[in-house]
């Protein structure tokens, strides 16, 4: 949290107690939370902090690249934590699950992309959408 709190006062910026409980919230989950799952585990800290509140403080977090959001199609935007670094995921469209993949697993695509475009992408955060191994399993028994 503290590298967190630097790099916000380097920007000009503070994290208040609700942007800490937050931020700590999706950290302490691994991530992949909704605002509504991020309201629920609120309520046993700050009983009085809305909804309304949660979204505003996870737009601000965004903003300030503390947080990435994930959005799935069940139309539900997850949020986790920024490792400010190359961050990917395979996106279940069946079951909604969600697996981390390394950048070393995109980097052939971006040199792909150079090579046969000129393209020099800049990717930081992915989300590949498709069916995961047990749901692929299941379409073929």
């Amino acid at each position: 949290m503290q590298d967190d709190i630097a790099l916000l006062r380097e920007r000009g910026q503070r994290l208040t107690p609700q942007r800490m409980m937050v931020l700590d919230i999706i950290k302490q989950h691994h991530g992949h939370l909704t605002a509504e799952e991020i309201h629920h585990h609120s309520q046993s800290q700050q009983p009085y902090l809305n909804i309304a509140t949660v979204y505003r403080t996870l737009q601000w977090l965004q903003a300030h690249g503390l947080v990435h959001t994930l959005s799935l199609e069940n139309d539900r935007t997850y949020y986790e934590y920024h490792h400010f670094s190359a961050h990917h995921h395979l996106v279940c469209t069946r079951c909604h699950s969600v697996a981390e993949i390394t950048a070393a697993d995109v980097q052939p695509l971006i040199e792909h992309l150079q090579r046969q475009h000129g393209f020099v992408a800049h990717i930081e955060h992915l989300a590949v959408p498709g069916l995961c191994r047990a749901c692929h399993m299941r379409d073929l028994a």
